[in-house]
């Protein structure tokens, strides 16, 4: 993405712009030049000779008529390809804010904390790819994950690599970084969203409902972090994690989670697709409007 794709959003936007306007003037003229014909007609309706007007209506008075009926007709047609550009504008001005926020991300990854957040959210989109093909797994053979994927990935390292590396010691402290920065994370998230949420319905009657929807929220969110996250622990402390919380089924629990995840990653994908693609249609009908203008 450079300045000069947001220079030519801007220009397809002033261009959309200056068709509608263009078009709204074309509608206020016609409009005018109806009203100019009707005050004639008035006008001439009050001539004294209204009795050579009787006789001759037939030859004035349908011409006029006729016009209007075509005035009218274009100015319908003028509404329709009005609405059809401000569609187009409307999905212009997103895609040049998208590509304003864009750049802001872009100039915002070159400082410190946006390299590492870059970095983080690198790491993060392998392991939710690594996520969704071991739910897949898990649901389609019905079974449960037994290793942590820290563990289970530097043995992998350390196998293929021939490195001499404490497993057991070192993965321990890398599964409680990467447990803290997942519920740091995913903790934001959530309290982001429900702050949107909460702020579009909220009221001065409804705060008090409000905060204790969230406290629920929160209490319920923490607990389930809890429950699926200790499958990311080592063994020795996913077992004191399981009798802390007692008698409960746990296989059940990460099967449904696998089937939620799966469905939740396929709809965003999902839903990913379906906006670049309206952003890409948006494009090609605004190209064709444009060549349509100029023929």
């Amino acid at each position: 993405m450079t300045d000069k794709d947001i220079t030519d959003a801007q220009k397809r936007l002033k261009q959309v712009m200056d068709v509608v306007v263009t078009k709204k003037k074309r509608i206020a003229l016609i409009e005018h030049e109806n009203f100019m014909r009707t005050m004639t007609a008035n006008v001439n309706s009050t001539n004294p000779w209204h009795i050579l007007r009787r006789t001759f209506t037939s030859r004035f008075e349908n011409p006029l008529i006729n016009h209007i009926s075509s005035a009218d007709s274009d100015i319908n047609s003028i509404k329709q390809e009005i609405y059809i550009y401000e569609e187009i504008y409307t999905q212009l001005y997103t895609d040049l804010v998208d590509l304003n926020e864009l750049k802001e991300r872009i100039e915002y990854s070159k400082t410190l904390q946006g390299k590492y957040f870059h970095v983080v959210g690198h790491f993060f989109s392998v392991y939710c790819i690594w996520k969704i093909i071991i739910s897949s797994i898990n649901i389609i053979f019905n079974r449960v994950g037994k290793v942590d994927p820290v563990t289970k990935s530097i043995e992998l390292t350390v196998h293929y690599f021939n490195f001499e590396f404490d497993v057991h010691f070192w993965s321990q402290y890398v599964s409680f970084i990467l447990i803290g920065i997942m519920v740091v994370t995913s903790i934001r998230g959530l309290l982001i969203t429900l702050t949107k949420f909460f702020y579009f319905i909220s009221s001065s009657r409804s705060s008090d409902v409000i905060f204790l929807c969230l406290a629920q929220l929160m209490g319920m969110y923490f607990v389930s972090s809890v429950l699926l996250l200790r499958m990311n622990m080592p063994a020795k402390y996913r077992h004191i994690i399981s009798r802390v919380l007692g008698d409960l089924q746990f296989n059940f629990y990460h099967r449904w989670f696998d089937c939620i995840f799966l469905l939740s990653a396929l709809f965003s994908i999902g839903i990913l697709y379906l906006h670049h693609r309206s952003t890409q249609q948006s494009l090609s009908l605004y190209d064709k409007t444009v060549q349509k203008i100029h023929d």
